[in-house]
């Protein structure tokens, strides 16, 4: 199947007119719009979409010198915004789309937010210092400072069986459930089929996400990533200077978080001659 992302950026293919050397973001030869979504937010981190209401959920440092972190929310349809109660030192994000379930990492463990009170209500799960989230099948967690991968199951959190021996900060699993997990190191994955762990390349990961069909996509601070889940490749989508996180609309648009920004990338009608390497 392929990418919604793809269809929804070829489809006015015939319209555009090429050009060479294009100036500004372009994704897959197409020329790119930023659109902000929100600003004057500072260093927005672990963006998740719940696709069931089109909300993106995303952390933020705060302004209050008695917190570090703060979770929001955004709607993509109503440009609502809304700092989320509740919670101390949100900081991670993911969504249960089937469940229609929001959670959110604290310092003090994991919580579930409430769409009718806006608020968040800590789960009985663990006190660890959640550093990120990811739900496919079963949530995942990273806990900081010690970098271990739980998964919870039964409300209970174990270690991932898999990343035992090694540390990761950012976790997420593809359609054919291989684990991608980055640390300082880079990127890695371990391979379900072959159950072994190999090295993806030297990516500085700060942002990890999936797009409606499941399909993996990262973020580092000099540009946005796909990985290819069938060879497991990694094609870099564009650079872009100080990135701090990326999200996929249900309809294929790219989201990411600059400094202090949201931003929408809005594919134009200009088709561009792109230098990029398709494998880094």
């Amino acid at each position: 199947m392929k990418l919604i992302i793809l269809l929804a950026l070829f489809a006015y293919a015939g319209a555009r007119i090429p050009i060479e050397n294009c100036d500004g973001i372009v994704v897959h030869n197409i020329k790119h719009e930023p659109q902000i979504l929100k600003s004057n937010i500072s260093s927005p981190y672990q963006l998740a979409i719940d696709f069931n209401t089109n909300t993106l959920f995303f952390s933020y440092s705060s302004s209050d010198p008695d917190k570090s972190f703060e979770s929001a929310y955004f709607n993509l349809k109503t440009n609502e915004f809304g700092i989320i109660t509740g919670i101390q030192g949100g900081f991670a994000n993911a969504v249960d789309e089937h469940r229609n379930i929001v959670y959110l990492g604290g310092q003090d463990g994991i919580y579930q937010f409430d769409y009718e009170t806006k608020a968040a209500k800590r789960l009985k799960v663990t006190d660890h210092n959640i550093w990120q989230l990811f739900f496919k099948k079963d949530l995942y967690y990273s806990s900081y400072p010690d970098e271990h991968v739980y998964v919870v199951k039964n409300d209970q959190p174990h270690r991932v069986p898999e990343l035992i021996d090694t540390k990761g900060m950012l976790v997420a699993i593809d359609n054919l459930d291989n684990i991608y997990f980055s640390n300082s190191s880079g990127l890695f994955v371990h391979k379900k089929i072959k159950n072994y762990i190999s090295y993806v390349g030297d990516y500085n990961v700060n942002g990890i996400t999936y797009d409606l069909n499941g399909k993996l996509f990262f973020s580092t601070p000099d540009g946005l990533y796909y990985i290819d889940d069938n060879t497991k490749q990694v094609e870099k989508l564009t650079s872009i200077e100080n990135v701090y996180g990326i999200a996929i609309e249900a309809d294929g648009s790219i989201i990411y978080a600059s400094e202090d920004n949201l931003i929408r990338l809005r594919p134009t009608k200009t088709y561009c001659f792109n230098n990029e390497k398709k494998n880094h």
